[in-house]
This record gives structure tokens, sequence and C-alpha cells, in this order.
């Protein structure tokens, strides 16, 4: 999943963040820095290997490390899919994945 704060240089919040990424119930958080200088923010978290092609519900959050404030908050369902990102050759059986987009502006867009 890819953080995309504003490009403009005002990010809200300004100073540092924490992120939180939630699927399936699984759960990952960092803290970052400052997300203004417009740079995508990536983090991932695993699933448990039989989800396969199944449907998954993701939970993302960007709150202000400093005053605890909400700026973006948003859920969506994703649908697993097979990839070979080394090639069929090099990666056997392949992995499932799915890939999403946050912003503040649209939420979570689900890349396919």
């Amino acid at each position: 999943m890819a953080f995309e704060p504003p490009g403009d240089g005002a990010a809200d919040p300004a100073g540092p963040v924490v992120l939180r990424l939630c699927v399936d119930g699984k759960c990952e958080e960092r803290t970052e820095p400052s997300p203004g200088d417009g740079t995508p923010l990536t983090m991932s978290t695993g699933t448990s290997d039989d989800v396969q092609g199944g449907e998954l519900d993701v939970r993302f959050s960007v709150v202000s490390a400093q005053d605890d404030r909400v700026t973006m908050k948003d859920t969506a369902k994703v649908r697993m899919t097979k990839h070979w990102p080394n090639g069929k050759e090099c990666d056997g059986e392949g992995t499932w994945a799915a890939w999403l987009t946050a912003s503040p502006d649209q939420g979570l867009v689900v890349r396919r």
C-alpha cells in the first residue's frame, strides 16, 4: 500500500504521523517523521497462506503523532490476485498480493 501525502508542502498534519494498516485483522503501525514532501510512503503486511484469491478487509489511518488527530481513515475490500514479480521461471508458484493507494482526497483506492 502506498500513502500519497499532498505534494505542495502543506501536509495535514505537519510533523510526525502514525500510519496504521490492518489487513484481515492483522495490523502494522509505524511513525514517519513528516509526510509533507509529497513522496509516497509505502507499507505492507502479510496474510495467512490460505487467503489466496479471497477477499480481505483493509483499514488504513493516518494520525498526528503530536496531538492524536485523525487526518485520514478509510476501509476497503480487496481481492488477492496471483503475481510473478520476477517471472514465472523464477517465482514458480507465484505470490498472492493486492495493491492499494491511499490519499486524503481519494481515500483507499484498489490498484489492479
